[in-house]
């Protein structure tokens, strides 16, 4: 691990990941922050927002990974910082001077998506290109460290700026940390391409949609790990984005406590990720969705913890961070163990592709139960995830019995 972090050619990215991801974690908290102050509240409408926010994925991510095995990850990369740059600079300018409204937010929202997603691709490519094989597996647990470690300093940094100043300089830090990122990643090592081909959105999604038929027809617990973490979701991601942070300002009437109770949850995220190799021996697919089940539980422990005391809703978050943690390994350690070989990028790539669909949905399908259940939409949406993961177990084991007869 020593040597992959002072790596001279690696060590620019992991400065740029670092500052860039603190940013982004803040980014994260006031986006919320602003979109509920805009909407008066209007969960529907919040999650209206978050819908347009992350839809553009489905269309760019295909490009994102298309550009990054066409161009230089360098260029890629660097066009993909300037583009977030300068949008958060201009959110900043506009709701410093109080003209920002919700059609420039979710404007700006957009192109924030489509930089996220034309940015990913080269830099997971990068790591390869400049180190070994056996290198590998300790550069991508330093990137992890580094997102893990960003996940508590933003929220942070989000909720100490609040407390001392206007929401609007929390965009400016985030716009300063873009710029960090760009003068790092000019220091990186530009590889040389071989590829020249146009591109063509019907080849991109004509080639997802024949890797979604053959996980379907050949290998089903995959594809049952994707399209089962695709339906929790669903109901997860508005939980997290927006309708957690929405309730806690209405309840205890406190922007700030919003990023120090993100902080919470991103430190039980740190120490569930540090004890996962201990705590599980077995990575399977039945525990991806057992995962899910019980993180649906917590999130109505958070619920009911909201209401009893600010520390019940620490502890409760800490928990949830934990087993959170535990989720997103086990979906990532999923696809690497049951990809085919020479099928592990392109199953990554649909499994992104997915999810953030999903993701987008999450906000409508909150704002439509929000209409139907009102005040219990929290607990309607965390059951949610519970059933859409018992559901996911029970095609599993009706799968692996069928298998079972038929061998």
């Amino acid at each position: 691990m020593k040597e992959v972090i002072f790596n001279r050619k690696l060590l620019p990215l992991s400065l740029a990941s670092l500052t860039s991801k603190i940013g982004d974690f803040a980014h994260e908290v006031v986006f919320a922050l602003i979109t509920i102050e805009l909407l008066s509240g209007d969960i529907f409408y919040i999650g209206l927002v978050y819908f347009l926010k992350f839809i553009p994925y489905l269309f760019s991510g295909p490009v994102g990974g298309w550009i990054a095995d066409v161009f230089p990850f360098k260029r890629n990369m660097l066009l993909s910082d300037t583009l977030r740059l300068s949008v958060t600079f201009v959110m900043f300018i506009t709701y410093y001077l109080g003209i920002l409204n919700i059609a420039g937010l979710v404007v700006c929202a957009m192109l924030m998506t489509i930089g996220r997603s034309l940015f990913q691709p080269s830099f997971r490519s990068y790591l390869p290109f400049v180190l070994n094989k056996e290198e590998l597996p300790a550069g991508n647990s330093l990137f992890q460290i580094i997102e893990d470690v960003a996940s508590i300093i933003g929220p942070l940094l989000c909720a100490l700026i609040i407390s001392v100043t206007d929401k609007s300089f929390v965009l400016l830090a985030d716009a300063i940390t873009y710029a960090l990122s760009l003068i790092f990643l000019l220091l990186l090592k530009k590889n040389q391409t071989h590829r020249e081909e146009k591109l063509s959105f019907t080849a991109l999604f004509t080639d997802t949609k024949e890797s979604i038929s053959n996980l379907r027809n050949h290998q089903t617990d995959l594809f049952m790990v994707i399209i089962g973490t695709t339906a929790c979701v669903l109901f997860t991601a508005a939980l997290l984005k927006y309708v957690l942070p929405a309730i806690i300002v209405e309840h205890y009437l406190r922007e700030e406590l919003v990023g120090y109770i993100f902080s919470v949850m991103a430190t039980g995220t740190v120490i569930g990720g540090i004890l996962y190799p201990r705590i599980v021996k077995d990575t399977t697919p039945e525990l991806v969705m057992k995962s899910w089940m019980l993180y649906g539980v917590l999130f109505v422990l958070v619920a009911i913890a909201i209401n009893i005391n600010q520390p019940a809703l620490f502890t409760s978050v800490f928990i949830l961070g934990f087993v959170g943690a535990i989720v997103d390994i086990s979906i990532i350690t999923n696809i690497q163990t049951l990809s085919r070989q020479g099928e592990l990028g392109k199953n990554y790539g649909l499994y992104s592709t997915v999810a953030n669909t999903g993701e987008s949905l999450s906000g409508i399908v909150a704002g439509a139960l929000t209409i139907v259940a009102g005040g219990f939409s929290f607990i309607c949406m965390a059951t949610s995830i519970v059933i859409s993961a018992k559901w996911a177990l029970v095609k599993l084991r009706k799968e692996e019995k069928a298998h079972e007869r038929t061998v």
